[in-house]
């Protein structure tokens, strides 16, 4: 399946006050639950989807514990989770004056996993991403299960107008 995008355009003008257009994904379907993970993640695995529910009903308990012991959790394959305090608009005159009453709002952050191949990072959770234009689908263009119109947005002699 592919990545659909629609072009949006920016509510902010640039330096030359132009408003520009960028790409934005758009949401096909529904969130999925740990429910629909546990039980792919069951057919592909020896676990069975008790085994891999009671591993995600433990993993934010374990996560937790590390985070607030200053560690950091990296899941490999995934990425890193880190705390990080903010202090918006809350700083001090000097360092002996800096105490927790400055935080404004305690963040867990996020960085998935890379590789660095040259010049270029892969991000193994975007890894072999392909994308079509939303309009290719208002007109059919979509790739069915037998790969006929294929619209996956790999075709290299497609130009979309609205982009």
């Amino acid at each position: 399946m592919s990545l659909i995008y629609k072009p949006i355009q920016s509510t902010i003008k640039n330096k030359a006050g132009e408003k520009t257009w960028h790409l934005s994904l758009v949401k096909t379907g529904n969130t999925v639950t740990t429910q629909t993970l546990g039980e792919k993640i069951a057919v592909i695995s020896s676990l069975t989807p008790g085994d891999v529910h009671n591993a995600f009903r433990c993993l934010p308990i374990v996560m937790k514990e590390e985070l607030l012991n200053g560690n950091s959790v990296k899941l490999e394959g995934l990425g890193t989770f880190t705390l990080k305090a903010r202090t918006r608009g809350k700083g001090v005159a000097t360092a002996n004056d800096v105490n927790p009453s400055q935080i404004t709002a305690l963040n867990c952050l996020f960085t998935p996993e890379y590789t660095r191949m040259g010049d270029t990072i892969t991000r193994s959770l975007t890894t072999g991403a392909q994308f079509v234009h939303v309009n290719r689908l208002k007109t059919g263009l979509v790739s069915n299960e037998n790969g006929n119109n294929t619209g996956n947005g790999d075709d290299d002699d497609f130009i979309d107008p609205e982009a």
